[in-house]
């Protein structure tokens, strides 16, 4: 699925992707939205009856690799298992509002902007808006 992905390490919910000379440059988390705490699951406005819905989170922190493909593919790729070996009907993200490439990836990726959720992430010692997003079989 990655190419030039030189290792892949599953720990737990916890899949280290690391890519060319061994640095890790992203963390996956995947988790079943029936495993949200009833105030995520009503931010997100979504219930049980909305089929298999995983959740997906990942940097790459090293800025020597931005602007080079590598979240579009590791993304699309992410997308693909999650469908064709997990059987996800929707996969949901919540970046940041300002974070522009990543939304421009996502979107790259097939994702849609579904709400606004204001005030959702502490960073840096200040709440920020964040974008839901969501791919939807």
């Amino acid at each position: 699925m990655l190419r030039k992905c030189t290792g892949l390490r599953i720990i737990g919910q916890r899949c280290l992707i690391n890519w060319k000379a061994c640095k890790v440059l992203d963390i996956y988390d995947t988790y079943n939205t029936t495993n949200l705490d009833d105030e995520t699951r009503q931010a997100y406005g979504y219930s049980d009856k909305d089929g298999t819905i995983y959740g997906t989170d990942q940097f790459i922190g090293e800025p020597d690799y931005w602007n080079k493909g590598i979240g579009t593919l590791l993304v699309s790729s992410m997308l693909q298992f999650l469908v064709d070996h997990k059987k996800a009907d929707r996969v949901v993200m919540d970046p940041q509002a300002s974070n522009e490439r990543a939304l421009r990836c996502y979107a790259k990726c097939g994702f849609r902007k579904v709400r606004l959720l204001p005030k959702r992430e502490l960073h840096e010692g200040e709440y920020r808006d964040c974008w839901l997003i969501e791919y939807k079989i």
